[in-house]
């Protein structure tokens, strides 16, 4: 009897990639990393709908890489297929897209809210999650408020990660630390992390991080102006082209310029390390010009400006922004190279 083989089909506006999982003769799964399935083949298989983290509507703005359909392709003479390995196949889709997108902040928060569907499974796990899983630690414990206690704990403790785990921090670990390289007999956690991202000169970090304290910033106030503007023109275009004015307003979001610089004049924090963002008010009267949305939270800033104690201004992005800015902790991502 063959190995049953399953593949899980991602498509964006740019690109259909697919990943392959196989199923051995005793039932156990296993992930085979990027495939090339011929149309041919596909046509033969069954073909269900993947499951995304949220649907692109939930979203005030979603870049156009993580606008996926998801599709999850099983053997037609599939026999004995357990609930367990269905309900992985349909979810882990979105978890490859956002590491494939490295957005270190998305694969975090799809572990933690699929942790039961995912725990099962944590070898294939921590192979998927290995080339983000630094920063997408780092972005979940030092970039939101989620806290770094327990962290800490399983920092000090230093044990393996057991199949069944659920809590996201303790899998994210596993999975990064070759790459961390771990000594608490030695160093903080905060050390370890200001050592990763001093790099060895030749590393380069591209990841994603939720920008904190946007309610007590002007920036989050033009996007309602902004949102009522596009929700006029929606409705203008709605019997003619319904598309038209949602294509100009995602141009305009994808548009928008952010700086992420230091703050080593703050008077409340030296390692304060602050965002601005084009203000969208601005730009719907053909001007530019930035305004404050937040700041890093001060213990991820803490440990970059210790990292790179001379880097002031990092290469960034507007990456996504969620449903009510104003209230979701984390709604507004930014990406970060440097």
């Amino acid at each position: 009897m063959a190995n049953d083989i399953f593949y899980v089909s991602i498509k964006t506006s740019k690109a259909v990639n697919a990943f392959a999982f196989t199923r051995s003769e005793t039932g156990i799964l296993d992930y085979a990393g990027a495939a090339t399935p011929s149309a041919d083949e596909l046509s033969r298989m069954q073909c269900v709908e993947g499951s995304a983290y949220f649907t692109p509507s939930w979203y005030t703005y979603l870049p156009e890489a993580l606008q996926a359909e998801i599709s999850v392709y099983i053997p037609v003479d599939i026999e004995n297929l357990d609930a367990n390995q269905y309900s992985f196949l349909l979810h882990v889709g979105a978890l490859l897209l956002a590491v494939e997108m490295r957005d270190s902040l998305l694969v975090a928060e799809l572990l933690h809210r699929r942790s039961m569907v995912f725990a099962n499974f944590t070898p294939i796990l921590l192979h998927i999650l290995k080339p983000v899983a630094p920063e997408s630690l780092f972005a979940w414990i030092y970039g939101g408020f989620h806290g770094d206690g327990n962290f800490l704990q399983i920092y000090a403790n230093d044990a393996p990660v057991s199949t069944g785990e659920t809590d996201t921090a303790t899998i994210l670990y596993a999975a990064a630390r070759e790459a961390l390289k771990p000594e608490p007999s030695k160093e903080t956690a905060e050390g370890m992390f200001i050592r990763y991202f001093k790099g060895d000169g030749n590393r380069k970090f591209n990841f994603t991080m939720g920008i904190v304290g946007a309610a007590n910033h002007p920036w989050v106030d033009s996007i309602e102006k902004f949102e009522k503007i596009s929700g006029a023109a929606t409705g203008f275009h709605f019997a003619d082209d319904p598309e038209k004015a949602g294509k100009k307003r995602s141009e305009i979001f994808e548009s928008l310029k952010v700086k992420v610089q230091a703050e080593p004049y703050n008077p409340h924090d030296h390692n304060a390390v602050s965002v601005f963002i084009d203000d969208l008010e601005s730009v719907l009267k053909g001007a530019r010009s930035k305004c404050k949305a937040g700041y890093l939270r001060s213990t991820g800033a803490a440990i970059l400006r210790h990292a790179r104690p001379n880097l002031y201004s990092y290469e960034s992005s507007l990456w996504r922004i969620g449903g009510n800015p104003d209230y979701f902790e984390n709604a507004i991502i930014v990406r970060l190279k440097f």
